[in-house]
């Protein structure tokens, strides 16, 4: 898996202690707009980053941030990191919704009637 140009090890998204650890991180962002609503932008900035530094580091091991990020604490590069990341485990969410499709009631139903 790539982010922000930064090769780390394939997220197996699929393996149940992954998916977990995954929700787990993914609640360090939850209601981030409301936390940051009357915030300065320097603080708003720094609350952010550091909960996006945290979900790289919970799922991929402590330093992880500092591998993706270097020493430069950016909004759009953490917001840009973030999204790679979420785009990346939904793409496999994809294929596995792909494959159980093949297999809904209603495909088999309409198979049975040809």
């Amino acid at each position: 898996m790539e982010i922000n140009g930064v090769e780390l090890e394939d997220l197996d998204i699929l393996d149940l202690e992954v998916a977990e650890k995954y929700e787990r991180a993914l609640k360090g962002v939850d209601g981030m707009g409301e936390r940051v609503k009357d915030l300065t932008i320097v603080e708003s900035i720094r609350l952010q980053c550091n909960a996006i530094f945290k979900i790289f580091n919970d799922l991929f091991g402590e330093g992880t941030d500092k591998k993706i990020f270097g020493d430069k604490v950016n909004l759009m590069t953490c917001l840009k990191a973030f999204e790679e990341l979420v785009t990346q485990v939904n793409s496999s969410n994809g294929e596995v919704e792909k494959m159980l499709n093949k297999y809904s009631p209603n495909r088999a139903s309409r198979r049975r009637k040809k």
